[in-house]
């Protein structure tokens, strides 16, 4: 029997055998538009970020994840648009992937608002099996026309939000037209801002991922900010991670971003940990981007 290059098996396995989440990254922790649609515009003017991670650093062919994003509102008032366009490599399997977003907010009084959000988008799969490594040269399975799957998806996003509170819903492929029918990932997002003194704000939060036949993931995260310019934090991620990331405003405008992640599941003695960097520029005027920024 042809062995595969042992890297690919545990990244299988991580993954879980009955279901698969998809790509999670700490770049939620610095923009909830990554992962919910309705997040969309919160900044009014052009907002764009962009990020990379190199997940499980020392084996070949570990998990690579490149995007860009931005969004704003537009005219009429509370309406948003945005894009994102994501790059994922792991193994022999690249996926790639362009999106748009389409948001609305609702004020429903002085303090609280809720909006909703749509992310349809393109979809390429591409499988190159020339990457696979046997235990013999020139196996004819692995020398055949790489496949190419093509695939209309569409993500869904509710976002309910105050001055000191957030908590949102999203599904990242609520709908994916390829024939096959995958179950729905719901992702379940909250945080919760108490100022410690005039200069030291604290943010708890917490992400919850579900799929049918997929083991609920989970983080937990706690985010400390220093006069609204530095924010440090550590998060857990259930059965895979210790996370420590900050994130530093730059002449108010700038921020660049930074997370680790130290594994604790089954790879931890085959990878040096992940690594995640983030640029976000803020195009619009400081007066009209509304306040605060934790989040």
């Amino acid at each position: 029997m042809k062995k595969l290059n042992v890297i690919l098996i545990l990244i299988l396995f991580s993954s879980s055998f009955f279901g698969q989440h998809s790509t999670l990254t700490s770049n939620y922790l610095f923009n909830i538009f990554s992962i919910n649609p309705a997040y969309a515009g919160q900044r009014r003017s052009l907002d764009m970020t962009v990020f990379y991670r190199k997940q499980w650093v020392g084996p070949a062919g570990t998990p690579q994840t490149a995007s860009i994003m931005g969004s704003m509102e537009i005219k009429p008032k509370n309406f948003s648009v945005g894009f994102q366009l994501d790059n994922d490599n792991i193994g022999f399997t690249t996926s790639q992937s362009a999106k748009v977003a389409f948001s609305y907010r609702f004020k429903l009084d002085k303090k609280r608002k809720l909006a909703f959000g749509i992310m349809p988008g393109f979809k390429r799969t591409f499988y190159d099996f020339r990457k696979v490594r046997t235990t013999a040269t020139g196996d004819g399975a692995f020398n055949a026309n790489s496949p190419t799957v093509n695939t209309f998806i569409s993500g869904f996003g509710a976002f309910y939000y105050s001055k000191k509170m957030y908590i949102g819903l999203s599904s990242p492929e609520i709908l994916n037209l390829n024939g096959s029918n995958p179950s729905p990932e719901a992702n379940l997002i909250a945080g919760y801002v108490i100022k410690i003194n005039p200069d030291v704000v604290l943010k708890p939060s917490f992400l919850v991922r579900a799929m049918q036949n997929s083991p609920v993931q989970f983080d937990l995260n706690a985010t400390a900010y220093f006069k609204e310019d530095l924010g440090v934090g550590l998060a857990y991620r259930n059965r895979e991670a210790i996370v420590a990331y900050f994130d530093w405003v730059i002449d108010k405008k700038f921020k660049v971003g930074y997370a680790y992640d130290y594994s604790i599941g089954p790879l931890r003695k085959f990878n040096s940990g992940t690594h995640e960097v983030m640029l976000n520029y803020f195009f619009g005027k400081l007066s009209n981007a509304p306040s605060p920024r934790f989040f």
